[in-house]
C-alpha cells in the first residue's frame, strides 16, 4: 500500500434518471468538493425505487443518467464505482417477478416461496445477472462493482424463517450427494439435532458454499468479459451469520480478485444511533480476520431509514469513522441520504462534519494500521463454527446455529481492553492472551486445544464445558463441571477474593450474578487451582467459584468463568461495571507479564494498542455523553519510561505530549491529560526516545 495513504470518502448515493437529474448532479459535485468525499458509489434501483428485478428496458435510463454523472465526476477528478442495488434480491416488501423473469424463487427452511428472492442455482437468473451486470460495466465503465450483501441465503425475509434455500433443485441436489432421497423436514431434522452435528450438517454447508460460489464465479466472469479493467467488490454481513450458509470465504475473493487489494465493505452496526458504549464494531473486524491476503477496507457507515439527525448524529457518524480509522480500515462507505432522488437536502449539514473530520482520519489513515497485528488479548474465532455447533435439543430454525463467537470483544471493548482476532493457532505470539467464548473451541482439533492451553488462556462458560466434555478438564483447573439455572439455585452475587481496598475501594467487592446469565457453570477445582471469586445466594450461602487460575502441566496458565459470555437480555445491564473492569484488567495482565497489552483506567473508554512503522498507538474513544478528563493506560510495567510521546489534534498533526507515568505491582499507569469529549477519541503515539522526533510523524 501508498505511504502516507488518506482515508477515502465514498459516499453512497442514488440520483433518480427521472428527477431534476442535472439539479442533482451539481450538488453532488459541490457537496463532494465541500466534504473531501473523493468517490460515488452511484446505486441503482435502490431501496424505494427497486421494482424488483430490473428489466433491460427500466434501466435504460439508469445507465444513461450513469455515463453522464461518471464523466462530470471525472472533471471533477472525482471517481465513480457501482453499486447495483440487489443481487439476489434482499427482500419482498411486495415485489414480485416480472413478465419473462422464468427465475426459480427461493424457498426458505419452513417451505414458504419467496416472491421475488431467486434461488442462487437458478441458471435463468445467473445468466440475466451475468449480462446486467457485464452491460454495466461495459456501458458506465466505473472503477469499481460493488456485490450488495443480499448474496447471501439468509435474512431475505421474516416470511422465510432463516432462509434457504430448500428448493426442488437444492433437495434433489442434496440427496444425490447422501445417496438417499431426502425431503425439507427430514433434512432439517437432521442439521438441528441435538448432540455430536449430523454428517449431512457438513453436506447441506458445503451444497450452501457453492451455491454461493458457483453464480458469482460465472458472474464475475461475464463482468470482467465486459470490462477487464473494472475493480469487483464484496459486501457482508455478519460473519457468524454467514458461517450457517458455509460461506467460502477465501475461494470467493479469489473469484473477485485482488487489484492490488480484495476490494471489502464489512458489515459496521449500529444503523440508527443507540448507546455508543455497547455497541462495538466487533463484527466489522471479524469479518477482517476472516480475509486473506491484501485488503482494502471500506465499512458501511449506514443511517437507517435514512432520516439524517433523526436516525443518527453528525457526531456520532464521526464516531464510528474514528473507530473505522483505529482499526486500520482505508476509509469509509458512506450511506446517509435517502434513495429516492431528495439529494443532499435531506440533511445538509453532514458535510462540514466530513470535512472537518478528514485531517485527523487521514492522520490515522496514514499510520498504515493492520487490524490482523492488533495487540491486546486475542480472541480466537472459526469462520466454520456453525459446523460444530452442538444443540442442547431439536431446534424449529437454522437461526438456533447463530451462536456469537465473538462477544469477549464487546466485553473488552466495554471494558476498555485492547484486542484483536485470529482464527490460525499456529499465529500465536509469545506471552500472548488468548480468549474463548461460545462454541469456538469445538472447531479445533485437540493438538491445536493442546497447543493453546500451554499458553495464557481465557475462557468463558461455554468454552469450559466443551473442553471438559472433549477431556481436557485437567488442563483447565476444573475437576468437573454442571450447568446450574437461576431458578435451580437462587445465585445472587460474585464476591472477589481480595482483602485489600485498592484498587477497588473496597474490600471483597460483589458483582451482581443473578442478572447476568440465565445459567452458570457450577466448578468444582481440580488439584491447587486457585479461586479468584465465588459466587452466594442471597443469604450469602456458598454456591461455586466465579473465576479460577490454574498453572498447567503444559506450562499454560488458564482462567475460567462461570459466566457463559454470550449477549442475552440482561447480560450488558449487570456484567459490567467499574469492579468488574478491575478484576478482568488484572486477571488478564496476571495471565502473562510477556504480552503487548493495554487497557484504560477510570473512565469507561474503548481501546485500541498497534505497533505501527511510526511508533505504539495508543486510541482511546469516549462512548459517553460524558466528557473524560484525561485517560489513563495500563501498560506492562517498564514498557512506557523508554518512549517519547505525542497525541493527534483535530488538525491531523502530532504534537509532543508529557504523560506521568506510575508503576505498580502488575502494570504500569500511563496518564495523559488530554481531555476527551462525549463520542470522542484520543491517539497516542510512543516511539523510542532514543530516535530523532524529525518530521516522522507530522
Amino acid at each position: 500500500m501508498k505511504s502516507h495513504r488518506a482515508f477515502r470518502y465514498i459516499l453512497r448515493y442514488s440520483i433518480d434518471p427521472g428527477f431534476e437529474v442535472e439539479a442533482r448532479m451539481e450538488e453532488l459535485v459541490t457537496f463532494c468538493r465541500d466534504a473531501k468525499v473523493e468517490e460515488v458509489m452511484l446505486l441503482i434501483c435502490a431501496e424505494e425505487l427497486s421494482p424488483g428485478h430490473p428489466t433491460p428496458e427500466e434501466v435504460e435510463p439508469w445507465i444513461d443518467m450513469a455515463r453522464t454523472l461518471r464523466q462530470r465526476l471525472a472533471a471533477e477528478s472525482l471517481a465513480m464505482s457501482l453499486n447495483p442495488w440487489s443481487t439476489i434480491f434482499h427482500n419482498q416488501r411486495g415485489r414480485h417477478l416480472r413478465p419473462g423473469q422464468n427465475f426459480r424463487r427461493m424457498v426458505g427452511e419452513n417451505g414458504v416461496q419467496s416472491t421475488v428472492t431467486v434461488c442462487p442455482l437458478c441458471e435463468h437468473w445467473q445468466t440475466y445477472l451475468g449480462d446486467l451486470f457485464a452491460r454495466y460495466a461495459s456501458e458506465i465503465s466505473p472503477s469499481a462493482l460493488w456485490i450488495e450483501d443480499d448474496w447471501r441465503l439468509h435474512n431475505h425475509d421474516k416470511a422465510l424463517g432463516w432462509g434457504g434455500c430448500f428448493c426442488d433443485v437444492h433437495m434433489r441436489e442434496f440427496s444425490r450427494r447422501v445417496g438417499e432421497s431426502v425431503d425439507r423436514t427430514q433434512l432439517l431434522k437432521a442439521l438441528l439435532s441435538p448432540g455430536r452435528p449430523h454428517p449431512w450438517r457438513s453436506v447441506w454447508m458445503d451444497l450452501s458454499a457453492e451455491t454461493l460460489l458457483a453464480p458469482l464465479q460465472k458472474v464475475a466472469g461475464k463482468i470482467r468479459h465486459a470490462q477487464p479493467g473494472v475493480r469487483l467488490g464484496l459486501m457482508s454481513s455478519a460473519p457468524d451469520m454467514h458461517s450457517i450458509e458455509g460461506r467460502p470465504w477465501a475461494l470467493m475473493q479469489e473469484t473477485l480478485g485482488f487489484q492490488p487489494a480484495f476490494l471489502t465493505r464489512p458489515h459496521l452496526p449500529p444503523y440508527t444511533q443507540t448507546h455508543a458504549l455497547a455497541i462495538t464494531p466487533a463484527v466489522t473486524r471479524q469479518t477482517l480476520v476472516n480475509l486473506e491476503g491484501p485488503l482494502e477496507i471500506y465499512p458501511e457507515l449506514e443511517n437507517s431509514p435514512r432520516c439524517g439527525l433523526y436516525s443518527k448524529s453528525t457526531r456520532y457518524s464521526r464516531w464510528e469513522m474514528l473507530h473505522c480509522a483505529a482499526f486500520g480500515s482505508h476509509g469509509i462507505t458512506i450511506n446517509h441520504f435517502d434513495m429516492m432522488g431528495n439529494g443532499i437536502a435531506l440533511d445538509p449539514t453532514f458535510g462540514r462534519m466530513l470535512a472537518d473530520a478528514k485531517p485527523m482520519l487521514d492522520a490515522l489513515a496514514s499510520l498504515e494500521i493492520e487490524d490482523r497485528e492488533a495487540e491486546g488479548v486475542q480472541i480466537l474465532i472459526a469462520p466454520d463454527v456453525a459446523r460444530y455447533i452442538e444443540l442442547d435439543a431439536a431446534e424449529r430454525s437454522m437461526m438456533s446455529l447463530f451462536r456469537s463467537s465473538i462477544t469477549w470483544s464487546d466485553v473488552f471493548y466495554i471494558l476498555g481492553m485492547a484486542h484483536g482476532f485470529q482464527k490460525d493457532l499456529s499465529t500465536v505470539r509469545p506471552g500472548q492472551v488468548t480468549a474463548l467464548c461460545g462454541f469456538t473451541a469445538d472447531a479445533f482439533s485437540d493438538i491445536d486445544i493442546h497447543r493453546l492451553l500451554g499458553g495464557s488462556v481465557l475462557l468463558d462458560a461455554t468454552s469450559a464445558s466443551i473442553l471438559l466434555r472433549r477431556g481436557f478438564g485437567a488442563w483447565i483447573g476444573v475437576q468437573s463441571g454442571e450447568w446450574k439455572s437461576l431458578e435451580e439455585t437462587g445465585y445472587s452475587y460474585e464476591e472477589i477474593d481480595e482483602e485489600e481496598t485498592f484498587p477497588y475501594g473496597v474490600a471483597r467487592p460483589r458483582l451482581c450474578a443473578q442478572r447476568c446469565a440465565a445459567r452458570l457453570l457450577s466448578m468444582v477445582p481440580a488439584g491447587d487451582t486457585r479461586v479468584l471469586s465465588r459466587i452466594f445466594t442471597a443469604n450469602h450461602a456458598p454456591l461455586w467459584p466465579g473465576a479460577l487460575l490454574t498453572e498447567n502441566a503444559l506450562g499454560g496458565r488458564v482462567v475460567t468463568l462461570t459466566y457463559p459470555v454470550e449477549p442475552n437480555a440482561q447480560f450488558f445491564m449487570a456484567f459490567f461495571n467499574r469492579f468488574r473492569r478491575e478484576f478482568l484488567h488484572r486477571i488478564v495482565f496476571e495471565l502473562s507479564a510477556k504480552a503487548t497489552l493495554a487497557a484504560i483506567d477510570t473512565h469507561p473508554m474503548h481501546a485500541y494498542r498497534y505497533s505501527t512503522s511510526k511508533g505504539i498507538l495508543l486510541a482511546a474513544l469516549n462512548p459517553l455523553d460524558d466528557p473524560a478528563p484525561g485517560v489513563t493506560w495500563k501498560l506492562p510495567t517498564g514498557t512506557s519510561a523508554s518512549r517519547k510521546w505525542k497525541h493527534l489534534t483535530r488538525a491531523g498533526n502530532w504534537q509532543t505530549i508529557e504523560p506521568t507515568l506510575q508503576s505498580g505491582p502488575w502494570c504500569e499507569r500511563l496518564h495523559f491529560e488530554t481531555g476527551i469529549s462525549a463520542l470522542d477519541g484520543a491517539f497516542f503515539l510512543g516511539h523510542p526516545i532514543s530516535r530523532e522526533d524529525g518530521d516522522g510523524t507530522s
